[in-house]
């Protein structure tokens, strides 16, 4: 798989949000207390599956950041019991937009998003327990939270 650059990943963001993003490549998975979300992306035309996997922290900064929201609000909004229907949308369009970075030379097509891996589909799941190729980041914001970043590969 023909990996997009720390540096790009990190233009990509930071043009989107409008913060500066730091997406540092790690050797190894990232270690995190966080919650993590589950992105499902189908490479077209082959019809394969690639998954990004990141801290509910990082990707709910990244949305907030999207609409202007700082930090207070958007954790204040995830606390709430109901799903905060602007941050909800803001979330969907950042992975929308994160399709850039899950391939290189094809076209990715984002499927959803899931809260465990409890539910993925079958292609992912298997991506997820065996991947050909991964590339792990830790991911800095400025003013607001970052974390993990993980993007799967079959083989």
């Amino acid at each position: 798989m023909a990996e997009t650059s720390s540096i790009a990943m990190s233009k990509l963001f930071s043009d989107l949000t409008g913060q500066r993003v730091t997406f540092s490549e790690q050797q190894y998975p990232v270690s995190t207390t966080a919650k993590q979300i589950y992105s499902v992306y189908l490479i077209k035309p082959m019809d394969s599956t690639r998954v990004i996997k990141a801290d509910v922290p990082l990707l709910t900064s990244f949305a907030g950041a999207l609409i202007g929201l700082p930090l207070e609000s958007i954790k204040e909004r995830v606390a709430e019991s109901r799903p905060n229907e602007a941050l909800r949308d803001s979330l969907y369009e950042v992975m929308n937009i994160a399709s850039r970075i899950v391939t290189l030379e094809y076209r990715a097509v984002f499927m959803g998003m899931y809260p465990s891996s409890i539910g993925l589909p079958t292609d992912a799941l298997k991506t997820l327990r065996d991947p050909g190729s991964a590339s792990y980041f830790n991911v800095m914001i400025d003013s607001y939270e970052g974390g993990a970043f993980s993007l799967l590969a079959p083989w």
